[in-house]
């Protein structure tokens, strides 16, 4: 599991998964390909938080700072995120895959997102999971405020995503 490498300790976790008719095979390029448009409920919440448009897929949540920092084919994928997500805009920082285990500037946090995939027979479990960890206590307080008013949103967000990635699974096969 990537996120034992790169955010093996957090403050706040998310887990969601879902039973794919599908092999994980198949079921991989559609979760690297990362696309979010098809959900009127993502493209609802993603506009209400400020969140343009082009944020509805992996390549427009990467210039925007979401960095994929490693995928194992057919396996898993995880993404990474350094901000200050209460502001406005999340003050998101640029950064390079290699440096987000070790950065640590107190004020911020750190968050992982991964896809991993689990060939059961004929059927694939996708499970998601969001990890964050805040890096200084005043960072806690504040992401502790912001996430008891986003986290309904964040899980709404994520369990439609793996219903979006079922269907379009299930329909190729």
């Amino acid at each position: 599991m990537l996120h034992e490498k790169y955010l093996p300790r957090f403050h706040f976790s998310e887990k969601h998964s879902i039973i794919i008719k599908a092999k994980a095979s198949n079921i991989w390029p559609i979760v690297v390909e990362g696309d979010l448009s098809g959900s009127w409920v993502i493209r609802l919440l993603f506009a209400l938080r400020g969140m343009p448009a082009r944020m509805t897929t992996f390549q427009g949540l990467h210039k925007a700072s979401f960095i994929r920092l490693e995928q194992i084919e057919n396996e898993e994928l995880i993404i990474g995120l350094i901000g200050q997500f209460w502001k406005s805009g999340g003050n998101l920082q640029v950064f390079n895959p290699e440096e987000f285990s070790s950065w640590d500037v107190p004020g911020f946090l750190k968050a992982s997102w991964n896809f991993e995939l689990f060939q059961m027979g004929a059927v694939t479990r996708l499970e998601t999971e969001t990890r964050v960890l805040c890096l200084d206590d005043k960072a806690l307080r504040r992401f502790k405020r912001y996430w008891f008013f986003i986290r309904p949103f964040s899980g709404v967000i994520r369990r439609e995503m793996l219903r979006g990635i079922k269907r379009k699974a299930e329909k190729m096969n």
